[in-house]
């Protein structure tokens, strides 16, 4: 009975120090998701539409970058996550005020036509 309590600390020692010492990886996938959501942002005019959002993915994806160079890649985790995020409301708004101006243009050639049609 104490040979079997003896090995299963055995066991859980060493499952603790492997898992202290293993290193984590650094958060490439969440890097190249935020880069894809900026470029996506920016191919939607986020600067003329949404500059604030889109300047803050910008600065959180290079924080989350300079984290990783600092191996701190829980940090970098979350600011990419955040860059990302940012991003795709950056984007999301670029959308919106696109589809906004679209429609206000739209309401004023309806109005110019009907304009038309009075004067005829």
């Amino acid at each position: 009975m104490k040979m079997l309590l003896k090995i299963g600390i055995l066991f859980i020692a060493i499952g603790l120090i492997t898992s202290c010492g293993t290193a984590k990886k650094p958060p490439t996938e969440k890097i190249a998701n935020a880069e894809l959501a900026i470029s996506r942002a920016q191919d939607n005019n986020a600067k003329e539409f949404a500059a604030v959002e889109l300047r803050q993915a910008e600065d959180n994806l290079e924080q989350a970058k300079q984290a990783i160079q600092e191996e701190e890649y829980d940090k970098a985790s979350r600011l990419a996550e955040q860059a990302f995020m940012d991003a795709s409301l950056a984007e999301t708004k670029a959308e919106s005020e696109k589809a906004s101006k679209a429609a206000d243009e739209m309401r004023e050639s309806v109005e110019t036509l009907k304009q038309e049609v009075e004067r005829n």
